[in-house]
């Protein structure tokens, strides 16, 4: 009769702030009472490698819902800018701006609806930016994906500057109406001009052909005396509160509005600027990197306790667990399979106790690399219920069942059992966290397999 046995595999990673594998593999009982019958086998730091990657410049980031605008700035991470290109669209087939209709114009207004924000202290609930919104001169093409460090020709002469308070809990009173909170910049009498002289546009090309879109930027106000925490909003770009109105007069003096929107025919992308100085991070070298598949060589042991996971590119992590073939082969020939193969990463004290877990991540996410290199999940994360992958309160750490996918990798289905764990929404969000690696000296990450002889 087969016997169940608990291996606890405890792997540490040598962690660098650089690009590609792990460090060392050991395996330790937890049931002392069955010694007898579950070997123990330690392997070799050599054999096992670590690494941090940076997203960067290979994170799409173009034409989604949700984006990101602000700044943030702290010890582990370094100084991150998100700001947007995007184009706006008519939201009818045509428009004549040069009719008798908008002769009594008096104002034209952009507005961008808020789903939260980002801010280190989370009882700050609103932050006064500077915000400059630019007119692109280079056209959005089609068939292009953007990248975090794509870039479009723009007018440097603003259409706007100014500081707002960004406060993105707070509802907007509009004369006699309250509404749900956004961002609500007036573009000026200049730039109303602008727009009434385009005339008949009779297609939403002709139109963008007059407006190519616009290049917006937010920043913790100079005029602030402490400017390094920053803030980022998230935003939802297709609500109804997203667009650009242009208010005018009706023959009764009434005031009516024409709304321009952000739709699935509107291009947009986040654009982000990292400042890594002075952080472990700061050995990525991205002044010096020539494509986004350029990687550093990293030897430093700088971060063999911690793991630095990331949003907007800025960092994640890949497991190298290829000498688990070798126990697999030399020791348990006799392993019928794994019942369970569970992932777990405690976040880093230290970084607990200065950070809120509300900027966490809600989840990790495992993925692999198919025979073409490309990024694919890991077969677990498929049942998402089973997978799990969410920050654990409780035991302050995250935790992934990965059985399927050593599973397979045992099996000879894939080719190797590298994990690249991400974080989740990682263009929507500024969610990070520090966690600890397998050498952690007292609570450090590691794998659990229960499986049967």
């Amino acid at each position: 009769m087969n016997r169940l046995k608990l291996l606890l595999l405890i792997f540490p990673l040598l962690l660098a702030s650089c690009v590609d594998e792990d460090s060392m593999l050991g395996l330790g009982l937890v049931d002392p009472s069955d010694v007898v019958n579950v070997k123990k086998h330690q392997i070799e730091k050599t054999k096992v490698k670590a690494f941090i990657f940076h997203e960067g410049d290979s994170l799409k980031t173009s034409n989604y819902r949700y984006m990101t605008l602000g700044s943030y700035s702290d010890n582990e991470f370094g100084k991150v800018n998100t700001s947007i290109y995007t184009q706006i669209s008519l939201s009818s087939n045509s428009q004549d701006f040069s009719s008798p209709t908008y002769d009594n114009s008096d104002s034209i207004v952009l507005t961008i609806a808020y789903t939260g924000a980002f801010t280190k202290d989370t009882l700050t609930k609103s932050m006064d930016m500077d915000i400059s919104v630019y007119e692109v001169t280079e056209s959005f093409k089609d068939s292009t994906t953007y990248y975090t460090n794509s870039n479009l020709q723009y007018n440097p002469t603003p259409i706007y500057s100014g500081t707002i308070n960004v406060s993105p809990k707070k509802s907007v009173v509009l004369g006699s109406d309250t509404v749900s909170p956004h961002l609500r910049i007036n573009l000026g009498s200049n730039f109303l001009a602008k727009i009434k002289a385009l005339g008949n546009v009779s297609t939403n090309d002709i139109f963008k052909t007059g407006l190519k879109g616009f290049y917006i930027k937010a920043t913790p106000s100079a005029r602030r005396k402490v400017t390094s925490i920053g803030l980022v909003a998230y935003l939802d770009m297709y609500s109804s509160l997203s667009g650009m109105s242009l208010y005018y007069r009706d023959a009764s003096n009434k005031t009516q509005k024409y709304n321009f929107v952000f739709d699935d025919k509107s291009y947009r992308f986040t654009h982000v600027d990292y400042d890594f100085s002075g952080t472990a991070l700061s050995t990525f070298g991205l002044s010096s990197r020539k494509s986004k598949n350029d990687s550093i060589n990293c030897q430093a042991a700088l971060l063999d306790n911690k793991m630095l996971i990331g949003t907007f590119g800025t960092a994640y992590a890949k497991i190298s667990i290829d000498s688990l073939l070798e126990w697999y082969k030399e020791s348990t020939q006799s392993l019928g399979g794994f019942n369970q193969a569970l992932l777990t990463i405690p976040v880093d004290a230290t970084y607990l106790a200065n950070n809120s877990e509300f900027n966490f991540p809600s989840t990790l996410v495992c993925y692999r690399k198919d025979t073409d290199g490309k990024f694919v999940y890991i077969h677990d994360a498929f049942d998402a219920d089973f997978y799990n992958g969410k920050y654990d309160k409780t035991s302050k750490s995250y935790k992934m069942r990965i059985t399927s996918h050593l599973q397979n990798y045992l099996n000879g289905n894939i080719k190797s059992s590298d994990i690249y764990i991400f974080p989740d929404a990682r263009t929507s969000s500024a969610s990070r966290v520090v966690l600890n690696g397998p050498q952690h000296p007292t609570n450090p990450a590691k794998i659990e397999i229960i499986y049967t002889r």
